[in-house]
């Protein structure tokens, strides 16, 4: 009889390490994803912003959240790696920190401005997986902290201003991400959890197909 997965991203090849598994892919590349809508999205662009962007995205929210949520909750993910480094949480903490940094440079190169949502990402990458406070840990944080807010930021950075168009749609990002994450949970808790994991993907590959079309779209000039 089949059984529905412990998590939906807690397969080969990922399982096989914790820190692979610690970067909680493919699900963290749809949020780099819909940071690259936003940016391209964008009437200027500068492709220097974009890798700087996820520089940023890649050691603040996919490497350092996620290795901070496993470190302190070492007792969770145990049965699944049971030699889980205890440093992890403080690499975790510096990766945020990194992630931080490179928010700082390109602020004081770009848009001082950013800054803002540096401080508020950064503050979001540690206590959205410690759980503290709890408000952020809950499905109006995640939407906010993992999807509407990234997605104000990376077209700000890159346009220098906001759009009632770009606020509508990353609105639309936030509680799309919050469904994602649903799904992920149904697909673990639930009866119809292969129809969740099928939701799941679903989602996932349209995110990247948008992103990738956009992107050479924006990079081509069509």
């Amino acid at each position: 009889m089949e059984t529905p997965p412990v998590e939906p991203d807690l397969v080969s090849p990922w399982r096989r390490s914790v820190w692979l598994y610690g970067l909680r892919t493919p699900f963290s590349l749809v949020f780099v994803g819909w940071m690259t809508l936003a940016e391209v999205m964008s009437p200027k662009f500068s492709l220097e912003i974009y890798f700087y962007s996820l520089l940023a995205v890649f050691l603040g929210l996919v490497v350092g959240a996620h290795y901070i949520d496993i470190g302190s909750s070492r007792e969770k993910f145990s049965p699944f790696f049971p030699n889980i480094p205890a440093g992890m949480l403080w690499v975790g903490i510096l990766t945020v920190v990194a992630g931080g940094l490179v928010g700082v440079y390109m602020a004081l190169r770009w848009n001082p401005v950013f800054i803002v949502f540096v401080v508020v990402e950064g503050l979001a990458a540690v206590a959205y997986p410690r759980e503290k406070p709890k408000a952020v840990h809950s499905y109006p944080g995640f939407g906010l902290t993992w999807g509407t807010i990234p997605f104000v930021a990376a077209y700000f950075i890159q346009s220098g201003t906001l759009t009632l168009l770009a606020l509508a749609v990353a609105i639309f990002v936030g509680v799309s991400v919050v469904m994602m994450h649903h799904l992920a949970i149904m697909s673990r808790d639930s009866p119809g959890w292969k129809d969740a994991l099928y939701l799941l993907g679903l989602y996932r590959y349209s995110v990247y197909l948008v992103a990738l079309v956009a992107f050479a779209g924006k990079v081509l000039g069509i």
